[in-house]
């Protein structure tokens, strides 16, 4: 069995179909076998084509200077990208709600992966999520 190469999926479903070319090893049935990778190889190119668009697809990413979130954007971006967790602690209306998602996209998080954003109150999540599909 040649080696199928993963690099360029997206991380939610790299587990999954690494897993599954485990299994496909294990088939001792040669066309068994062959049919299984072929379908493995189809869901690899469907993940790499929708890592490609969302690639595609990435808006041009503006920060208001008059935020203090803007103004600190790449020192928040170095620590995004250098550790797992980040706690980020600014003043009502800082920018930290809008701006940091986009700077997480910059970073690529929204290409392999998801970015997720949480509010304490369903209001709140729709009109985040319209703010920054705005911005």
């Amino acid at each position: 069995m040649s080696q199928l190469n993963l690099s360029q999926v997206l991380k939610q479903d790299h587990f999954q179909l690494l897993s599954r070319l485990r299994g496909a090893k294990k088939i001792a049935d040669p066309d068994k076998q062959a049919k299984v990778i072929e379908k493995i190889q189809s869901d690899i190119d469907k993940s790499v084509e929708l890592r490609a668009k969302k690639l595609q697809n990435v808006p041009d990413i503006h920060y208001p200077e008059q935020l203090p979130v803007s103004q600190k954007h790449q020192e928040i971006k170095q620590a995004i990208s250098e550790h797992q967790v980040v706690i980020i602690a600014g003043e009502t209306g800082s920018g930290k709600t809008t701006q940091i998602p986009k700077m997480c996209l910059e970073l690529g998080r929204g290409i392999e992966g998801q970015i997720g954003h949480t509010q304490p109150r369903r209001l709140a999540a729709r009109s985040v999520a319209s703010r920054l599909c705005e911005e």
